[in-house]
């Protein structure tokens, strides 16, 4: 092994980084070197040690453009170590005789649930941008890095403190293997003065609220982009958000929103009286029809209403029938195909279902997950929002469909009798 010096400033939060830990939790805000911090450990984690095997992580990664790589390449380059490695597609390999180190860039959307295990043999895991991390993806990744030593690495911006990142990171704070990190510019020793003047300017063009989560990572107080996160806040606030159990002798509805490379997401309500509550959530994704038909099963949801999207009642190439008849040939009687309606519309209804209905807790936890991190980015070229198509899209499009639902059975209670009043039509949209 070559010898290279390895000696270099770094900050001062930096110097609790330890291969001791098995999680280590590094958040703040913008320009506060935590990405640049971990970078540099695990390159020289990755040269000293030998077969090291390093992945890299966010949780939707389009190209390898927006992965890390670039980064923990400047690393390498910085300590005189281009020679010792061999950047390939989506990886970065170690060029020394006998040592199968490696960097790993990838993201968990792209793992089925056979080549997720793939990531057994790697050591450390850096996830980038956690605060965009799902319940399912941090549940499946800590068994996966288990190796003996092994690390988890979470680097990220606070958004809400319901987001799973956070909740995972407050769940095992006092764990005596786990590190907590609150870092900002202002510990950041190599921030320019540049950077600094650009601070201050921001500050002054923004409010506070804006400013102090944005560079002292503190959390989105302002809900900016986000559909429904204001509406569950204040849910919660109102007791809403609490132990729903299921009322015996109330008919039962489901709602889903169906995938097959994408999660399919189903959310079951009654409605109580005058109220609507939602008592129970389930996803999973890279699954048949017939396991989910086994979930409604297993909790006794088999003879509920069952709504699904316009498009499962389209029979589709290589499929034996649509999902509705495939689902009637399994023994679910009652399911029926809701009629297009446009998303705005959709959104109006689940915002007017939001400020009224009750959520179990426990139950609809990672459904409620869903709803809070479902947001639109703002498009500074084109002055709009636009949504943010991820892991929360599956969870927040079988609620608007519940909230369809629940319109029509509003008007069955009007009416006293079954009658689908007709809506706008405006292009549907369904996940697929």
């Amino acid at each position: 092994m070559p010898q290279i010096n390895l000696s270099r400033p770094v900050a001062e939060w930096e110097q609790l980084l330890d291969p001791k830990y098995r999680y280590i939790f590094i958040k703040g805000g913008r320009s506060s070197s935590k990405s640049h911090g971990i970078a540099g450990y695990i390159s020289e984690r990755s040269f000293t040690e030998k077969n090291l095997r390093i992945v890299c992580l966010r949780e939707i990664q389009k190209s390898i453009n927006r992965s890390s790589k670039d980064l923990v390449l400047s690393k390498i380059k910085a300590y005189g170590l281009t020679d010792y490695y061999n950047p390939i597609a989506t990886e970065i390999r170690k060029n020394i005789p006998g040592d199968d180190g490696l960097f790993l860039f990838q993201g968990m959307n792209d793992l089925t649930a056979d080549n997720v295990k793939s990531l057994e043999g790697f050591k450390i895991a850096w996830f980038e941008e956690a605060q965009n991390a799902s319940f399912k993806t941090l549940k499946t990744l800590r068994p996966t890095i288990r190796a003996e030593g092994s690390q988890l690495i979470f680097t990220w911006n606070p958004k809400l403190p319901t987001d799973p990142i956070d909740e995972l990171c407050a769940s095992m704070q006092n764990e005596p293997d786990v590190l907590v990190i609150h870092v900002n510019y202002t510990e950041n020793p190599f921030l320019t003065d540049t950077m600094v003047r650009e601070v201050e300017l921001e500050r002054k063009s923004c409010t506070k609220e804006e400013f102090d989560h944005t560079y002292l990572g503190q959390y989105d107080t302002t809900f900016q982009g986000h559909y429904y996160a204001k509406l569950l806040d204040t849910a919660r606030e109102q007791g809403r958000v609490t132990e729903v159990p299921r009322k015996p002798g109330v008919d039962v509805v489901t709602a889903w929103d169906l995938g097959m490379r994408d999660a399919t997401s189903i959310w079951v309500a009654q409605r109580v009286g005058f109220q609507w509550r939602v008592i129970d959530y389930y996803e999973n994704n890279f699954e048949e029809l017939d396991h989910y038909i086994e979930w409604l099963r297993d909790h006794n949801y088999e003879g509920a209403a069952h709504y699904i999207p316009h498009d499962g009642g389209h029979k589709r190439i290589g499929m034996r029938g649509s999902i509705k008849s495939q689902m009637q040939d399994m023994g679910i009687k009652h399911v029926s195909v809701l009629p297009v309606l446009s998303i705005d519309s959709g959104m109006s209804a689940a915002k007017s279902l939001l400020k009224e209905c009750a959520f179990d807790a426990a139950r609809c936890r990672e459904g409620l997950a869903a709803l809070n991190h479902y947001h639109a980015k703002y498009n500074e070229a084109k002055q709009l929002y636009k949504e943010v198509h991820d892991w929360s899209s599956h969870g927040a499009d079988a609620f608007r469909y519940l909230a369809q639902v629940t319109n029509f059975k509003q008007e069955e209670v009007k009416h006293d009798r079954p009658r689908v009043v007709s809506r706008p039509m405006g292009g549907g949209w369904m996940s697929s």
